[in-house]
């Protein structure tokens, strides 16, 4: 895969990281590879998993924060294929 390298060590995932937390992404090129790497299926697939994080309540600000990240790359990949394909597939799947 060419282009810009990934960024390397703790800055990435730190709290005090503002475009982290605002869940800012260059969205382009999040959902070319997203298209590149993953077929439909395996986009409401990871949705359904991802769905599964939030079953239990958090318990601490850690757990919150991790769980609304959780919540944002779902509701980023819904996006991305369209409730009614998303809804399709899991039938499909027997998701």
């Amino acid at each position: 895969m060419g282009g810009a390298e990934l960024p390397t060590g703790d800055e990435t995932m730190s709290a005090k990281n503002p475009e982290r937390q605002s869940g800012a992404v260059d969205q382009v090129m999040f959902e070319k590879v997203i298209r590149d790497n993953l077929s439909p299926e395996g986009v409401a697939a990871v949705i359904a998993f991802l769905r599964t994080a939030s079953v239990n309540s958090p318990t601490n600000e850690a757990q919150r924060q991790a769980l609304a990240e959780v919540q944002w790359l779902a509701d980023t990949l819904l996006d991305l294929i369209g409730v009614e394909e998303c809804n399709r597939i899991y039938d499909e799947l027997c998701l």
